[in-house]
């Protein structure tokens, strides 16, 4: 079967020009059966997207399994998170991988943010994420309650650190004060701990993707902290994620 019969089916799933194909004729670019010329250009796109994503989970399998292996040896410290977030600023070097128009989030029914699952094992464990950003994103202080690591791709993710304050003895109260903040952007990342807090703000104009991987999958963390500074208070993140699959 030549290469391009096989993104027939994907063609015309898109709606591209369905007089194109079950002529027998010869087309005028050589190719047998194809004399839409939209149709030639269209197919071969096809085949570059899933060039692209071949070669991206083949990227993130090898990424993840060398993560696997700094875990497994050296356990959750800041070290062994230093060498998680090496991986993976190895893995978003190569924008290509994570073409934004891939990506795209629906303002209508995804608001100004979108979470897209690239790759999580069956345990739940060694989840990865990209997520995208519009500007005017922002997310309160909050912890993971498992490792977290994000490595730039597209645009400025700016993280601002916090410590907690009181004592923890009223239950729903909670202070946090910031003690630093790093712009996450291509080939910079921050790693985060279990119990530490951040928060995350899009200030820039453009849409932003960045890679986002959890020790444990999002859905899972069902004791998850958002604080509210100016009241003081905090509440339980919900594990309810609308994420959408790659």
């Amino acid at each position: 079967m030549r290469p391009y019969m096989k993104f027939m089916n994907y063609a015309t799933s898109r709606g591209l020009c369905k007089s194109s194909f079950g002529n027998s004729r010869r087309s005028p670019l050589g190719l047998d059966g194809l004399h839409c010329i939209q149709c030639h250009l269209d197919i071969l796109k096809a085949g570059d997207d899933m060039d692209i994503r071949t070669e991206r989970a083949r990227r993130i399998s090898e990424t993840i399994a060398d993560i696997r292996a700094i875990e497994s040896t050296k356990g959750v410290t800041p070290a062994a998170l230093d060498g998680i977030k090496s991986e993976l600023l190895k893995l978003a070097e190569d924008r290509s991988l994570f073409p934004m128009e891939e990506f795209a989030i629906d303002p209508d029914t995804d608001g100004i943010s979108g979470l897209f699952r690239l790759a999580e094992d069956d345990d739940h464990r060694f989840a990865l994420y990209a997520s995208v950003g519009n500007p005017g994103k922002g997310v309160p202080p909050h912890n993971h309650t498992t490792w977290a690591v994000i490595a730039g791709v597209h645009g400025e993710e700016h993280n601002i650190f916090y410590t907690r304050t009181d004592d923890g003895s009223v239950a729903g109260q909670g202070v946090v004060e910031p003690t630093g903040e790093e712009t996450v952007r291509h080939g910079t990342g921050v790693t985060l701990m279990p119990d530490d807090i951040h928060s995350i703000h899009i200030k820039g104009e453009t849409q932003t993707l960045h890679l986002h991987m959890y020790g444990l999958a999002l859905e899972q963390l069902h004791e998850r902290v958002m604080y509210d500074r100016q009241a003081g208070t905090y509440k339980v993140f919900s594990a309810e994620q609308n994420i959408k699959s790659i």
